[in-house]
């Protein structure tokens, strides 16, 4: 493909060119993914209202999120395991949301850790934050992302308990994954990926391991998160976490209209209306119908 002129052609090339158990958590929901294709299948519907002989000289896509002026009004979402879709993946989308002029979103299960991507990443850094059991962790992350400069904190509310994603149970997507026969005749037939992985240094989840006693590779990181993310979670918690940030702190995940008077009242600066790109409660709306209400 020598032209790349939609998003479609890239999804066509990431599933040529990155192994299939990495290709697969990118592009699946949880469950039966009704969720998932909903998401899709709902924005599709939506229509845009075409006027005419309107004066368009000037215009202009430029506007602010949470106070930084942006290119336009879209930020990077934070997504896990980047650095395995491409080595260095965190990097690369960072210095590409720099050059665009828009947000990127950190994962706190990314491969580069947030100290590699602060080095790459613009003025609209933002670290997305998953709260764990062990909170004396999540305190230092925290700490980790003011130090890293980052202009918003984005805490993710809907993944108390992992949705059951059967492609990479099917995958044996594991830490660290399963390397079952048909895994490795995968990855062999993905030259252009596995060269990438052999020249980067960074193939562990940088945020955490070497952060956590006890967790200094991917063997036991698989066991510390399997573990550690918390079903208590709750709204003071969501204070606690704004006292120690203290800067702009976003709530992710929210589908209910309940939940977003909650967050006006926890002190939230924004929400991203968000299931988890279906990956989490299979059945419930897509973002774009929950969105009006």
């Amino acid at each position: 493909m020598t032209v790349i002129t939609n998003v479609e052609d890239l999804r066509v090339l990431a599933q040529r060119r990155v192994p299939r158990m990495f290709y697969d958590y990118a592009d699946s929901g949880s469950w039966t993914e009704g969720t998932y294709r909903a998401n899709n299948a709902d924005f599709q519907k939506i229509k845009l209202r075409q006027r005419v002989a309107v004066n368009m000289e000037n215009r202009s896509t430029r506007s602010t999120m949470v106070g930084q002026e942006v290119a336009m009004p879209v930020a990077i979402a934070p997504t896990g395991l980047t650095g395995m879709q491409h080595a260095d993946g965190e990097i690369l989308a960072a210095r590409a949301a720099r050059k665009f002029g828009i947000p990127f979103t950190l994962s706190t299960m990314s491969i580069c850790s947030i100290e590699d991507v602060a080095q790459h990443a613009g003025e609209g850094f933002w670290f997305q934050l998953y709260v764990m059991r062990d909170r004396a962790f999540i305190e230092r992350l925290i700490d980790r992302a003011k130090a890293a400069k980052c202009s918003a904190l984005v805490l993710t509310l809907d993944l108390q308990i992992i949705g059951q994603r059967h492609k990479d149970l099917k995958n044996g997507l594991t830490a660290p994954p399963k390397m079952t026969l048909a895994n490795i005749l995968d990855i062999a037939c993905k030259p252009r990926w596995a060269l990438g992985m052999l020249g980067t240094k960074r193939k562990q989840f940088g945020n955490i391991v070497g952060h956590v006693s006890g967790v200094e590779n991917m063997g036991s990181l698989g066991e510390w998160t399997a573990r550690q993310f918390d079903p208590s979670l709750n709204w003071g918690d969501v204070e606690w976490i704004k006292k120690r940030w203290g800067g702009k702190l976003i709530l992710k995940g929210i589908q209910d209209v309940e939940d977003a008077k909650l967050c006006v009242a926890s002190g939230a600066d924004a929400l991203i209306v968000s299931n988890h790109g279906g990956r989490q409660l299979d059945g419930a709306q897509s973002s774009i119908e929950a969105l009006p209400a």
